[in-house]
């Protein structure tokens, strides 16, 4: 591989997407129409608006939706309940300070109903704004802590004076269900691979939706293969929650998740970052390098929870342990704020995100466990396999290492090749027929243990 760069990036670094005309191809139309669809709508955990966004999706992908009611435990946490707003707005007088209905950001997400007249320095107390960016309306929520508060610009805070408010809050918490999205793509085996986004995060862009935008634009390529040896499975989901309910759901499939990729900001103009599993170093950590590395000029790593915090806590967690690696352009200086929206997401950025995951289903897909079907020293000038040993001894190599207990990229990484010529070499011995692909080392194991089982049965 490539040696990448490794580094900390500075907010907005705009080297990552050259300029020029956008690509125009039918993906990144796709994705840039999902992101101007949905960006500006109230998706918050579990509320009218994220349906309507899951109803959308549905329609470009086919969709199951999974559907946990509200106070139903999920291990250690509890489903919320459905969160409805028809207005909210703070007034003095006649003049409207901050409406509800001009931005979903202008309301703290779970607000509570609440109608009454505050002093200034009441009022206040319900405020939030990020003086960082001062024109930009910040993300606020309130969970798990029954309040309300209002959000709004610090240059517009800064011009309020004391006197009596109106604030009006009309809306309820009402039992319902949290709702998590999920497109499965079955392949020849089982073994899964989950690819996950939120898709909550109301009022925003590049936060949650554009690695729900590449997901979907994924899976509509993905649906076009005409073979398939791994089953993928999409999950759309409010963030932490959502992938909490979805894997307390579906627990007797855990065992079958072999692979997590989960897919945050990635349309910023930022470098791409990888972030590596709890392990840091199995199989699909290092494929997802190998994906980087063969896609993008150069690309940041880091360790676990080190880059980004999302719902990799939650599949790669206690008890649940799926290897998951993200995909991001965190950090970006819009980051939960008014100011990320479509305005910010690049078209090569989306595209080149694509491109990196496209590669990684690639080397996933092709990343077997070759098992030999011969004995001894392999007479390869018979099948054609022969090639000058004292100029290059590869195949000799490569011949003692399919053993079934090593993957291609483990080959690869063993011989210091590359996985293209790694899997090259594979299949061309399993088109001899001196070789078979298996899905996995335990596939060998247990074919193994049945083997001896019948043989003591038989002594």
């Amino acid at each position: 591989m490539n040696k990448p760069c490794r580094f900390d990036f500075p907010p907005s670094f705009d080297l990552a997407c050259p300029g020029g005309e956008p690509p125009k191809d039918e993906a990144t139309a796709l994705m840039m129409r999902i992101l101007h669809a949905l960006s500006h709508k109230n998706r918050a955990l579990a509320s009218p608006e994220y349906d309507e966004s899951l109803e959308f999706l549905g329609k470009i992908i086919p969709l199951t939706v999974h559907k946990i009611p509200s106070g139903a435990e999920v291990w250690s946490w509890v489903a919320p309940k459905r969160w409805t707003v028809r207005e909210a707005w703070v007034k003095k007088g006649e003049r409207v300070i901050c409406d509800f209905k001009d931005h979903p950001l202008r309301l703290a997400a779970y607000s509570t109903p609440f109608s009454g007249k505050l002093s200034l320095a009441k009022l206040r107390q319900h405020l939030h704004f990020d003086a960082d960016r001062p024109d930009a309306i910040p993300f606020a929520y309130k969970y798990y802590k029954p309040d309300w508060a209002f959000c709004l610009p610090y240059n517009s805070y800064k011009t309020l004076t004391p006197g009596a408010y109106t604030v009006r809050i009309d809306a309820d918490l009402t039992d319902d269900f949290v709702k998590v999205g999920e497109s499965v793509l079955k392949g020849t085996s089982e073994d899964s691979v989950i690819l996950a986004a939120h898709l909550d995060h109301p009022g925003q862009a590049n936060d949650g939706l554009s690695g729900v935008a590449a997901g979907v634009a994924l899976m509509k390529r993905l649906s076009k293969l005409k073979a398939r040896r791994l089953t993928y499975r999409l999950v759309l989901c409010p963030e932490n929650i959502g992938s909490l309910c979805y894997l307390f759901k579906n627990r007797e499939l855990i065992s079958l998740f072999k692979h997590g990729v989960f897919l945050e900001a990635l349309g910023n103009k930022n470098h791409l970052k990888l972030q590596r599993s709890k392990n840091g170093a199995r199989q699909i950590d290092r494929l997802a390098e190998h994906a980087l590395a063969k896609t993008v000029p150069v690309y940041g790593t880091g360790a676990f929870r080190k880059v980004v915090c999302n719902d990799e806590i939650n599949f790669d967690g206690p008890g649940i342990d799926i290897p998951t690696v993200s995909l991001t352009r965190w950090p970006y200086p819009e980051y939960h704020t008014s100011d990320d929206n479509p305005s910010i997401i690049s078209p090569r950025c989306m595209k080149e995100s694509l491109d990196v995951l496209w590669e990684l289903i690639g080397l996933l897909e092709r990343n077997v466990y070759p098992k030999r079907k011969y004995k001894g020293n392999l007479f390869l000038s018979r099948y054609g396999l022969y090639e000058d040993l004292n100029a290059d001894d590869t195949v000799e190599r490569i011949s003692l290492a399919f053993e079934g207990d090593l993957s291609v990229l483990d080959i690869a990484e063993k011989l210091g090749i590359p996985f293209d010529r790694a899997y090259e070499y594979a299949r061309k011995f399993k088109e001899a027929g001196l070789v078979e692909f298996l899905d996995s080392p335990g596939q060998e194991a247990a074919e193994g243990s049945q083997t001896v089982q019948r043989r003591k049965a038989h002594a």
